[in-house]
């Protein structure tokens, strides 16, 4: 070797030294700022454990990603090692290991994954080591899955063998948020075995939205009468609407809902409820024509008759009195008798919607006389036939979803008769809550409203909860996030469904996350509304997720609520006719405008298989 070759070696040598010592700067640089997180998270009581592993592995992927000489495996064994000197450096964190039949295998992948760092120590069992991740800084690396989760505890993680098959699962106090499952192989759940149920087993949960009623006697009694009343719906038209559902669930139809924010007692007509059967009918028509399959038409009528409050009060001046909970409950005028909530107001629920569901079954059994013009107005050739017409509202008012809840010998299967489906809305969907418990017991098709504040954890035990046996035409999952917010909450819990195996139908309802305020009006946007939608239909496409439908509050009535659409309303149009005592609705011609676009999209996915295949 020349001299000029071992002066040019040793030039290279000197620049390794320095890359290690800037490696080395970076890596304590690290490690301080892991320290400086733990100090911050323990000053907030955060007691969650300090790993984070859905973000360990997106930092993993995007290193992966960036690396140009250093192979995958590399970055992976150096970026585990550094992350598990990180973990320790922010909390002291052990890892205990159940028994296994394959010791060695076990450590081998344990310190693969958390890096040798961590210490290790064998539990006496599985119990064991999951009661020491539930009391102090550990994780519990157990041979099963964790199938509920305990309080805190969760199963965060799957380690695999190198033939990909897994070999135990991490469990410890990690938020939700911070799961990685997503990016690891299924596992399959089984369902919790069933809580006794009865129609009134709801009573002894923690209830949210529930009415105070000043005469407990006098509900008493209203209950008693509603036991005894005939029921609003056939249960064999319920199984009917299961069994379309089912084949939405199965991606070969679609579902169009809609109808009154809440239903009134003082507006109510003939005419109003041919109006919302008719818009409801152009709505499907237009979706059918676009994908060429079928469409189940659900109307929010005939038990829309309450809505739930962000707060149980309204102050006006000096005066505050019980806010306005529909007409069910109270009336809209800012009165003490207006506002007192009267329970003999549930019994005019039922007698008009009793009235409304007899109209909407006369105007599709005579094939009401618009629907060959409809049909026509899209271009479908075909005859028109009767179409079921089926209701839906939500399960909010429990005292009277029990008193028509009926048991039925045939199906040995208890159903509620007040409405073909309910739904249980973003506000009442606690796990544990009085309306999840009621509506997990009868079998009626079930919808879920999803909102940006549910995470994935709690998505999939509602699931569980609600439909145990995964059956298609069951639950209907009922995305309200927002124009500007879908993007960021939708994909992961699409994802999930997916990923879990899922039958639930995935639903938009683009109304609720998109109402602001305009001149002291609440309303919403067209462009918001129609914005959603399309994004609902881009998440669903590229999670491999069938768009089910669309759920709107809308009128056949000329309203001025909602700003936009073809029919050009502005902000100073709003109060000309804002007739809603609750929530903004779409007008006929701003609600066709919605269905539109939503059969432009079913067309373009209709294109898009045709020529994928």
């Amino acid at each position: 070797m020349t001299q000029e070759q071992s002066q040019g070696l040793a030039e290279l040598r000197a620049e390794l030294d320095r890359i290690d010592d800037q490696i080395l700067e970076l890596i304590d640089r690290r490690l301080a700022a892991s320290a400086d997180i733990a100090a911050r998270k323990d000053a907030e009581d955060d007691r969650h454990l300090k790993v984070r592993p859905k973000r360990q592995s997106q930092i993993l992927d995007r290193l992966k990603a960036r690396a140009k000489r250093a192979a995958p495996g590399l970055v992976e064994h150096v970026w585990r090692e550094i992350m598990g000197y990180g973990l320790q450096a922010q909390a002291r964190t052990e890892l205990v290991l159940a028994p296994t039949d394959q010791p060695e295998l076990l450590e081998a992948r344990v310190k693969a994954y958390f890096g040798s760092a961590v210490p290790i120590r064998w539990a006496a069992s599985t119990a064991h080591a999951i009661r020491s991740a539930m009391v102090g800084e550990a994780i519990a690396i157990i041979p099963e899955p964790l199938l509920e989760s305990e309080g805190q505890l969760r199963m965060f993680d799957i380690l695999h063998a190198t033939d990909g098959r897994p070999v135990a699962y991490a469990v410890g106090r990690v938020a939700a948020e911070d799961i990685a499952l997503e990016a690891s192989a299924p596992v399959e759940k089984k369902p919790a075995e069933p809580r006794e149920w009865s129609p009134a087993s709801w009573r002894d949960r923690p209830a949210e939205q529930i009415v105070d009623y000043p005469d407990p006697d006098a509900l008493a009694r209203v209950e008693r009468r509603l036991s005894g009343s005939e029921s609003l719906v056939d249960i064999a038209d319920i199984i009917h609407l299961r069994a379309s559902l089912a084949r939405v669930a199965n991606g070969d139809a679609v579902m169009v809902q809609g109808g009154d924010c809440a239903e009134s007692f003082a507006e109510f007509n003939a005419d109003k409820v041919r109006v919302t059967y008719n818009l409801l009918l152009r709505m499907g028509a237009l979706l059918r024509a676009a994908s060429g399959g079928e469409v189940v038409h659900l109307a929010r009528i005939a038990g829309q008759f309450a809505k739930p409050r962000s707060s149980s009060n309204e102050t006006i001046g000096d005066v505050t009195l019980p806010s306005y909970r529909g007409d069910a409950v109270n009336g809209p005028a800012f009165t003490v008798a207006a506002r007192t909530p009267d329970p003999k107001r549930l019994l005019d629920a039922h007698r008009q919607a009793k009235v409304t569901i007899e109209l909407l079954q006369a105007y599709a059994s005579a094939s009401y006389a618009d629907l060959p013009q409809v049909y026509r107005e899209v271009g479908l050739s075909e005859l028109p036939r009767p179409v079921a017409m089926f209701t839906s509202h939500e399960a909010l008012l429990l005292n009277y979803e029990q008193a028509l809840a009926r048991y039925d010998d045939a199906s040995e299967q208890w159903w509620a008769t007040s409405g073909h489906m309910l739904w249980i809305g973003d506000r009442t969907r606690q796990l544990d809550g009085a309306h999840v418990e009621f509506a997990r017991g009868v079998s009626n098709p079930v919808g879920l409203k999803c909102g940006p504040s549910l995470k994935t954890d709690d998505f999939l035990r509602l699931i569980d909860r609600l439909d145990p046996d995964n059956t298609a035409g069951r639950l209907v999952l009922i995305g309200r996030f927002g124009a500007s917010n879908i993007a960021e909450h939708l994909p992961e819990l699409m994802r999930a469904t997916r990923r879990e195996g899922r039958k639930a139908i995935w639903s938009v309802d683009p109304m609720h996350g998109n109402t602001r305020t305009v001149e002291g009006l609440k309303t919403r946007m067209v462009g918001d509304i129609v914005a959603e939608v399309r994004t609902f239909f881009e998440i669903a496409a590229a999670e491999g997720v069938h768009p089910g439908g669309v759920h709107l509050e809308m009128t056949g009535s000329d309203v001025t609520e909602c700003i936009g659409g073809s029919v050009k309303l502005a902000r100073e149009d709003l109060g000309r006719r804002y007739l809603t005592h609750c929530d903004p609705r779409l007008n006929e011609g701003q609600a066709l405008d919605v269905a539109q676009a939503v059969a432009e999209l079913l067309a373009q996915r209709a294109a898009n298989r045709a020529n994928a295949a």
